[in-house]
């Protein structure tokens, strides 16, 4: 089997091929970047996913294409189509936007994961894996980040994901619904499992509303976390801002709240009291995993064909496995929450 890896190099990319055993063709810009990063065996290919050919190209006698590479709203299916119409499954660290029934009709009996990575993706299947273990789970709160390092490309898909169609700044589930303006950012807080102070930023994506309907849940309660306040600004600032000058003002607050300090990334999901806490050293490893079990799951054939997102087709237990089983990563196991005053 051959798997192919476009964004090799990148933060994510790097973190991903590190995790697969397969023969890999490693794709990018920088062919001499490439070289440094294949093992033996690995082929690596120059490879400009602006060049139609050239993408057509590196994706033919792929089993698998797994995209790496940012920002996605930029790229769009430019690579998944490529990779279907080469008759290579298909797997994206993000991608939640394209269309699946377009992909669909393209995948004949292959299969495309979209948003294959931390969020999408864990984000939605932790809190499954979860609520595994309550009987008609009604409340979730989740707390998500940390001191994480922001690329260029993860700063844009960041900000275009708290706006527009892909989530509500601000908003909770409520009542069975969204309710706008129901929370509000909030500095210097003490949130259980994140050391010293931090701030946090609620708002309520898409795949959060998909999981609360999925999950019948009653409320939900759903804050990014920054440890650092030049972060929480920056994005509290970048609404109405362009946004190549959001990202970039986010790039900037995230390295400068991060100097002399050790990155980490955290997940906390506390469901009707019940604790899931995930960590590793910064969100790019976790995606990692997830796209390296979404790429050994098509691979073997568990996934139907057609576009699906990762936390449709894939096992949340599994995930959670691969995640307790991965060295870079550090799972507690579901416990009961111990009562704590003051915190979010």
């Amino acid at each position: 089997m051959t798997v192919g890896v476009i964004g090799c190099y990148g933060t994510v990319g790097r973190a991903l091929v590190r995790r697969l055993r397969e023969p890999l063709r490693l794709g990018g810009r920088d062919l001499t970047r490439i070289r440094k990063l294949a093992r033996p065996g690995d082929e690596a290919v120059e490879v400009d996913i602006d060049d139609a050919a050239g993408t057509a190209k590196f994706c033919a006698g792929c089993d698998v294409v797994v995209n790496c590479a940012g920002p996605s709203a930029r790229i769009g299916d430019t690579v998944a189509r490529a990779a279907l119409k080469a008759g290579a499954h298909y797997v994206d660290v993000a991608g939640d936007q394209l269309d699946h029934s377009r992909l669909t009709a393209l995948a004949g009996g292959r299969a495309a994961v979209l948003a294959a990575g931390m969020m999408p993706g864990l984000s939605a299947l932790l809190p499954r894996a979860l609520a595994g273990g309550v009987d008609r789970p009604s409340r979730l709160v989740a707390h998500v980040g940390g001191l994480d390092r922001f690329t260029r490309a993860a700063s844009l898909d960041y900000i275009a994901s708290l706006h527009g169609e892909h989530a509500t700044p601000l908003a909770a589930w409520r009542g069975h619904q969204p309710i706008r303006g129901a929370l509000h950012p909030a500095e210097r807080v003490a949130l259980p499992r994140f050391p010293g102070r931090v701030s946090a930023y609620p708002y309520l994506s898409r795949e959060t509303e998909r999981l609360a309907r999925a999950l019948e849940l009653a409320e939900i309660e759903w804050w990014g976390v920054f440890d650092g306040e030049r972060t929480l600004r920056a994005l509290s600032g970048a609404r109405g801002e362009e946004p190549g000058r959001a990202a970039e003002a986010l790039e900037l607050a995230a390295r400068l709240d991060a100097l002399g300090r050790r990155p980490y990334f955290q997940l906390v999901f506390d469901l009707d009291g019940r604790v899931l806490f995930v960590r590793a050293d910064d969100s790019y490893e976790l995606t990692a995993v997830l796209a390296a079990t979404a790429t050994r799951a098509v691979a073997a054939g568990r996934v139907p064909a057609g576009a699906h997102d990762a936390s449709d087709v894939l096992a949340p237990a599994g995930v959670l496995r691969d995640l307790r089983d991965d060295p870079a990563v550090e799972v507690a196991e579901p416990s009961r929450a111990p009562v704590e005053e003051g915190v979010l």
